[in-house]
């Protein structure tokens, strides 16, 4: 009975060493160093591969569905109720944010595909093809990165990195949060980490326009500057950080 007991306690031991292996394994297939030498104390936020983040894009596709009729609360029925709204701005924002889930799985599951190349001369001319990252009249492919914030809600981001600029091509939410506040916040926390990671390396930081219909946040709230009088009549691709 004492051997036994000695034998189940080591299996008890080993069981518990591979659970914390697995656990830590884990942890370093969600995130992976970002290739910058940017540097920050918020361990929630991270860069991560491509098909990781087409994946996670893709959870959240089937997350959002019914979306545009299910929006807020009802306080007469609580705050965990889930109303239905029809009409107004932020029908129209999450609506938007359908066709923006769609746009971002494609963007990272092509450049998820591009990265298998073996020669990283092939994988950037791939990467070159992506159309979701033809921008302004650019191939912005090569030089993208994906990065995920483990806020609550969860975030994720296209930016692309070259040492004489950054720019945030897409920003999404987790579609299940649906408190304003909460979403603002989540922006506001991965705009802001970007631009920590940015300056840490003497690069300015800037967000595609269009990146602002899918946002819940003002350019106050995330620290945009807006268009200038002088700009109204004009097509604006660029919005800068306030950084």
């Amino acid at each position: 009975a004492y051997r036994l007991s000695i034998i189940n306690d080591q299996s008890v031991r080993y069981t518990m060493r591979v659970f914390i292996i697995a656990l830590l394994a884990s942890v370093s297939i969600l995130f992976d160093a970002p290739r910058s030498s940017a540097f920050s104390a918020d361990r929630r936020f991270a860069e991560i591969l491509p098909l990781k983040a087409a994946i996670l894009t893709k959870q959240w596709q089937g997350l959002l569905m019914d979306v545009d009729q299910k929006v807020g609360v009802v306080p007469e029925l609580g705050q965990t109720s889930v109303g239905v709204q029809r009409f107004g701005p932020e029908l129209e924002r999450r609506t938007k944010c359908k066709r923006q889930f769609v746009d971002f799985y494609e963007a990272t599951y092509a450049l998820a595909l591009a990265d298998k190349e073996q020669l990283p001369k092939m994988a950037m001319a791939k990467r070159k093809l992506v159309p979701k990252l033809h921008i302004d009249g650019k191939a912005r492919g090569p030089g993208c990165v994906t990065f995920a914030s483990l806020t609550m809600p969860a975030t994720l981001c296209i930016v692309e990195q070259l040492e004489e600029q950054w720019s945030v091509l897409a920003l999404t939410v987790n579609p299940t949060e649906r408190n304003i506040g909460k979403i603002v916040e989540a922006e506001v926390a991965m705009l802001n980490e970007l631009c920590v990671r940015a300056k840490a390396v003497n690069a300015p930081i800037r967000v595609l326009a269009s990146v602002m219909e899918t946002l819940a946040g003002d350019f106050e709230q995330l620290n945009l500057i807006p268009p200038g009088d002088s700009e109204a009549d004009e097509e604006i691709i660029w919005l800068q950080c306030n950084s």
